[in-house]
């Protein structure tokens, strides 16, 4: 079964180990077989001779002006909702089917601004543990192949 949708996932910075860019371009050709997905990679500025509050401030100005054209944004937050991975594949099918555009804004080393937080309609927590920027992103890729797989009653999930 086919998302009749967009997905964006748009990121603060590049991955830089190839394990890492590696494992994201598996996840999104997967999910590209259920979904329209694409991959934006916005500056990130951290250690860039400014203090962390500006830096993660002008990342996520940079996030959404890139995540502009999305019906629907979600940041993934440590403070967002937890859901099971047949909870997410539902919350993904019904998001996709009101807004037809979603954007998952995923933060840098220092995380999201409260200007993002505050301009998301939801917002999403893979895990109480805290990860890597890096390995958040290929475990939202993953998550996301996983609903498609149980949106579309195929085996992958079990």
């Amino acid at each position: 079964m086919r998302l009749m949708g967009k997905i964006s996932i748009v990121a603060v910075g590049k991955l830089h180990g190839a394990y890492w860019r590696a494992a994201q371009q598996e996840y999104l050709a997967r999910l590209r077989r259920y979904t329209d997905v694409i991959l934006i990679e916005v500056k990130d500025v951290v250690g860039r001779g400014m203090p962390d509050a500006v830096a993660m401030q002008r990342e996520g100005e940079a996030l959404l002006a890139a995540a502009r054209e999305a019906r629907h944004l979600i940041a993934l937050s440590a403070t967002g909702k937890q859901m099971d991975s047949p909870g997410l594949a539902d919350f993904l099918r019904k998001q996709i089917e009101v807004y037809g555009s979603l954007a998952f804004l995923v933060g840098g080393p220092v995380g999201l601004s409260p200007e993002v937080l505050t301009a998301c309609d939801d917002a999403l927590s893979l895990s109480p543990l805290t990860f890597p920027h890096e390995l958040a992103r290929v475990i939202l890729l993953e998550q996301l192949y996983r609903a498609a797989t149980i949106i579309g009653a195929e085996k992958y999930h079990k």
